[in-house]
C-alpha cells in the first residue's frame, strides 16, 4: 500500500503488480433508508433505524450523515477497514444505530418528534469525536421523521391527537386573541360614551365635591357651636357657682351682724330693765308698776268699767276686800306674777365664737 494516495488525475498503473482502490475524498452522504442509494453505493445495504422508546413505541428513524475522508488520511483508512463499503457497513453502520438506540429509549415518541432539533444537535457534537477515532471527519447529522412499521397505525393516532392538540391550542389563542379584541373593542365603545357624556361627568363630579365641601363645613359648623355652647355653659356655671358662693357668704355675714345684733340689743334691753328695776327700787316694786301700766292699758281697749255700776258687797267694814280687782293685783304680786315677769325679760344671749 503506498503511503501517499494519487491525487485525481491520469496515471499509467500496471494493474497486475497493483490494485487500484477508488476513495472519495470529496464530502459524501450516508442515507440510512431503505429505498434511497447515494451515488458511491457505500449505503446500498443501509436502512432505518429500528427504535424503542419509553413509552414501548417501535417507530423507524431515516438518518443520513455527510462524511469526509482526507486524502492524506486514505490509507489510513484503507489499511484499517480494506474499504469504503465494509467501513460502512460493518463500524458506521453499527456505530449509528446503536447511538440513536440508546437515545430513544430515554425519550417518548412526542419528545422524539417534538425534540426532534435538539437531538440533532447533540448527536452531531458527540458523534464527530466518534468518527475522528476512525480517521474520518463527520460534518453533519440530519434527523428524519419517524415512521411507522407497515401495518402499524399507533404512530399514526399520535401524530393525529398531536394535531387535534395544536389545533385546540390554536383555538384556545384566537379565543383569547378574540376576548382581547372584544374588551378592547368595549373600552373603546366605553371611551366614546364617556366622552360624550364628560360635561355630564364633571358636572356630577363637580357636584360631588362641592355637596362634600358644604358637609364639611356644615360639620366644622356644628362642631364651633357645640364647643362653643360647651364654653358658655361651662362660663354660665362657674358665674352661677361664684354668685352662689357670694350670695352664701353674704346671707352669713348677714346673719352673723343680724346675731350681734340682737346679742347686743338684748344685752341693752336687759341692762336698761335692770337699771330701771334700780331706779324703781328693786324687782318688787317694778314689778307692781308694770302690772299697773299692763292693766290700764288693757282696761282702755276693753272700755270695761274700772268701778262697777252696781256693787254688791258681802264682806265687812272693807268694801274692797273681797273684789276682783284686788284678787287680780294680789296673784298678780305673787309668785306667778314674777315669773311671768321673769318670762318676759330678755334672756342673756349665749357667747358664740
Amino acid at each position: 500500500m503506498w503511503s501517499a494516495p494519487l491525487l485525481p488525475g491520469k496515471y499509467a498503473f500496471n494493474t497486475y503488480a497493483g490494485k487500484i482502490l477508488m476513495v472519495p475524498t470529496t464530502n459524501f452522504i450516508l442515507k440510512w433508508e431503505s429505498d434511497t442509494i447515494g451515488q458511491h453505493k457505500f449505503d446500498e445495504n443501509l436502512s432505518e433505524v429500528s427504535l424503542i422508546t419509553r413509552d414501548a413505541f417501535e417507530p423507524t428513524l431515516p438518518l443520513s450523515v455527510v462524511v469526509h475522508i482526507d486524502y492524506r488520511k486514505a490509507p489510513l483508512v484503507v489499511q484499517r477497514f480494506g474499504d469504503i463499503k465494509k467501513l460502512v457497513e460493518q463500524t458506521l453502520d453499527p456505530m449509528v444505530s446503536a447511538y440513536f438506540k440508546n437515545i430513544a429509549q430515554k425519550k417518548t415518541l412526542i419528545e422524539l418528534l417534538q425534540e426532534r432539533s435538539d437531538i440533532q444537535q447533540q448527536a452531531g457534537e458527540e458523534m464527530r469525536a466518534k468518527f475522528s477515532a476512525y480517521n474520518l471527519e463527520m460534518q453533519e447529522v440530519l434527523i428524519g421523521t419517524p415512521r411507522a412499521s407497515d401495518g402499524n397505525q399507533q404512530i399514526e393516532k399520535v401524530l393525529q391527537q398531536l394535531r387535534e392538540r395544536q389545533v385546540a391550542e390554536e383555538r384556545v389563542t384566537t379565543y383569547e386573541k378574540q376576548r382581547i379584541a372584544a374588551e378592547g373593542e368595549k373600552a373603546l365603545r366605553e371611551a366614546e360614551a364617556r366622552a360624550n357624556q364628560q360635561t355630564a361627568i364633571t358636572q356630577s363630579e363637580l357636584s360631588i365635591i362641592v355637596r362634600e365641601n358644604e358637609g364639611k363645613a356644615a360639620l366644622r359648623q356644628a362642631t364651633q357651636q357645640a364647643e362653643q355652647t360647651r364654653t358658655l355653659a361651662k362660663a354660665e356655671s362657674e358665674r352661677v357657682r361664684i354668685l352662689g358662693e357670694g350670695e352664701a357668704a353674704r346671707m352669713i355675714a348677714l346673719a352673723a351682724a343680724d346675731a350681734e345684733r340682737i346679742t347686743k340689743t338684748g344685752l341693752a334691753t336687759a341692762e336698761t330693765i335692770a337699771r330701771q328695776a334700780e331706779a324703781s327700787g328693786g324687782a318688787h316694786n317694778q314689778l307692781t308698776r308694770q302690772i299697773v301700766e299692763r292693766l290700764a292699758e288693757a282696761l282702755e281697749k276693753s272700755g270695761v268699767d274700772i268701778v262697777p255700776r252696781i256693787q254688791i258687797s258681802t264682806g265687812g267694814d272693807n268694801p274692797a276686800a273681797g273684789g276682783p280687782l284686788a284678787a287680780l293685783i294680789g296673784m298678780m304680786l305673787g309668785e306667778k306674777g314674777k315669773d311671768m315677769l321673769a318670762a318676759e325679760a330678755p334672756s342673756e344671749p349665749a357667747q358664740t365664737h
